[in-house]
Parts: structure tokens; C-alpha cells; sequence
């Protein structure tokens, strides 16, 4: 039987917190699927310098070679940069869009070999966009606003310590002035990053003028539109507000079966905590100031009865209107609902 020649090569890469299984494929002339190699890297500098190595011995050197991995919070970044450095052409999709393509495969075991195979079949056989790695301006900013968030949760449990210090027999005045101390030491901190936010987003005109624009949805602040947008890297993986709602964990899970089963509806929660996070707050004060959040907030609670899902569903609008705000480089108009609603009841 005569050898078949490989079409594509593709490497697929399942991240993890500490590890990175990888499975090499090809697609031959007969177009079937090929594994060539498969094995486990530390997700480290040196694993990165083992891999690079691996793909040394096993690639087909007359063929490009694409990289496929998921985008899994932070751990995929040093590989998705280390290899985008080495010259390869690296893909980073969204778990939803793996997920879809696993489904179709009617995978039914899931392993992380399994997984890395997939997506090297996915890499063969779709048409899957280049990453191009965030601006140096833009990851500066997604980890001060990080280390921001890190900063007001050490406050809070200093605080807290300080309280219950405060409320024990005889309390020791040392360590209740020791405390008192931490707090304005963070909150000093605070103050010196988000000085750095804001000296960073000064940096770039086009970045200041649209987050100055979204900022005029009245409980949208700064540093939410901020967070929102480095989280995001600018939106720069997402085609539709859907692909965006199922990032950040909003997506609404089903849990119904026949007629026996029927569980109550609720968002996945398996996305990014920051922006959930992030639009916490932002989310009451759009409810208090703005009508058209308030009018949903009123139609969701009417059907639930619970206010956090009414809530939720605030977030989730407000995620959406970021990013249409963002991506079309227009102001935000408060009557543009009104005006939409009346057009279809008074068509012209």
C-alpha cells in the first residue's frame, strides 16, 4: 500500500492550570485523519522550550504547521504567545465553538487526549481565524485592572478583621492601629493602579474616546468599561453578541427532560468571572437611573419573582450594549428603544 502524503498538519493543544496535552494530526490525500503524536507538556517556560522541540522532530517541514487551542482564562496565554513568537500560525477559539464542533462529532468520552484531538480535527477542517496577540497596552491594563480587583478583596478582609478585632474583649490597641494602618496602605495601592489605568488609557486617543462615550450610560463607570474591554481584548475574538454572552457565563442552561424533568433555568456561569464581576454594581444603578433598564429588570422580576435574576439580566444587556457601543464607535442614545418601539407600533 503506498504511503499517503500529508494535505495539513495541525497541533492541537488541550491547556491547563499546570499542563498541556498535545496531539499532532494530519490530513492525508484520502482525507482521513492521522495522528502522528500525542503526549503532555508542563505548562512552564521550559515545557514551552520542550514543545517547540517536539514539533521539531515530528512536524512535516514542507507543510505549515497550525496551532489550535482553546481560550481557558489566562493558562493558554504563554503558549498562545511563545508559539505566535516562534512563527506559527496560532488559533484561539471559544469553549462554546470547541464544544459545538465536539458535538458534531458525537463525541462521547472526554478525556484531555480526546480533547486535544479534536481540536487538531477542527484546525484541519475548518477555516479558523489567525490569533493576533493583545496589544501591549491592552494587557497592561487587563492586569492592573486584576490587580485592582486583588487589592479591594485584601481591603475588604482587612477591614473585616479590623471589626471583629475591634468587637473582642480588651482588644489590643496595637493591632487594631496595625490594621487601621493596612487599610490606608491598600487603599493607597488602589489609588497609585487605577492612576496607572488611567495613564495607560490616555495613552491611546481612539481607546479613551470610546470608553469616554460608554461611560455616558448612566451606572456605567469607568473602570467597569475598562475591565469589560481588557477582559475582552476589545472584543477582538467575538462575531456576535451571542459568542460574548456565553464567554462571560451568561449563557442560560436548560435542565428539561420529557415530562418529568423540569428544572429551573440558569445562567452557565462558565466564563469569565471578572466581567460577571464587573457588572455587578453597574447593574443596580443602570436599574435606578436608567429606564430601559429598569422597564427589563420589572419584566424579569414580574415572571420570576427573583431579584437577582432580574438582575443578571440587566448584566447581561449591559454587557451587550458595551460591546455594540464598542464595535460600532457610536453614542449611546437613551430613547433609542422608545424610538424603535414606537416605529413598529406607527410604521410610517
Amino acid at each position: 500500500m503506498a504511503k499517503q502524503v500529508p494535505l495539513r498538519q495541525c497541533l492541537g493543544i488541550d491547556v491547563s492550570k499546570n499542563h498541556l496535552q498535545v496531539n499532532l494530526c494530519n490530513l492525508e490525500a484520502d482525507q482521513r485523519l492521522r495522528v502522528i503524536a500525542s503526549t503532555k507538556f508542563d505548562n512552564t517556560a521550559k515545557g514551552l522550550e520542550k514543545l517547540n522541540s517536539w514539533i521539531g522532530k515530528h512536524r512535516v517541514s514542507n507543510l505549515d504547521l497550525k496551532v489550535v487551542m482553546e481560550a481557558t482564562g489566562v493558562y493558554h496565554e504563554s503558549a498562545a504567545y511563545f508559539l505566535h513568537e516562534k512563527g506559527f500560525a496560532v488559533s484561539v477559539v471559544l469553549p462554546n465553538k470547541s464544544k459545538a464542533y465536539a458535538k458534531s462529532l458525537n463525541a462521547k468520552s472526554k478525556t484531555d487526549s480526546i480533547d486535544a484531538k479534536i481540536l487538531a480535527q477542527m484546525g484541519l477542517e475548518r477555516q479558523l481565524e489567525i490569533w493576533q496577540p493583545a496589544s501591549h497596552n491592552m494587557r497592561r491594563i487587563k492586569r492592573l485592572c486584576r490587580e485592582r480587583v486583588a487589592l479591594q478583596e485584601q481591603k475588604t478582609i482587612t477591614l473585616n478583621q479590623n471589626h471583629a478585632r475591634s468587637c473582642e474583649h480588651k482588644p489590643e490597641r496595637n493591632s487594631q492601629k496595625r490594621g487601621d494602618q493596612l487599610v490606608k496602605f491598600i487603599e493607597k495601592q488602589i489609588t497609585q493602579v487605577e492612576q496607572d489605568i488611567q495613564s495607560s488609557i490616555a495613552s491611546d486617543e481612539i481607546l479613551k474616546e470610546k470608553i469616554d462615550r460608554i461611560c455616558t450610560v448612566k451606572g456605567l463607570g469607568w473602570i467597569t468599561v475598562v475591565t469589560i474591554i481588557a477582559e475582552t481584548d476589545g472584543f477582538a475574538l467575538f462575531k456576535n453578541k451571542g459568542q460574548l454572552v456565553s464567554f462571560a457565563g451568561y449563557d442560560v442552561v436548560q435542565n428539561e427532560s420529557g415530562t418529568s424533568v423540569k428544572g429551573t433555568t440558569r445562567i452557565s456561569k462558565k466564563g469569565n468571572r471578572h466581567i460577571r464581576r464587573a457588572l455587578h454594581f453597574p447593574a443596580l444603578m443602570a436599574v435606578r437611573h436608567e429606564p430601559q433598564f429598569k422597564n427589563l429588570f420589572e419584566r424579569t422580576f414580574e415572571k420570576s419573582f427573583i431579584k437577582m435574576k432580574a438582575y443578571v439580566a440587566v448584566q447581561r444587556k449591559l454587557l451587550v450594549l458595551i460591546y455594540t457601543l464598542f464595535k460600532n464607535n457610536t453614542p449611546y442614545d437613551p430613547n433609542y428603544v422608545n424610538t424603535q418601539n414606537r416605529q413598529e407600533l406607527c410604521p410610517a
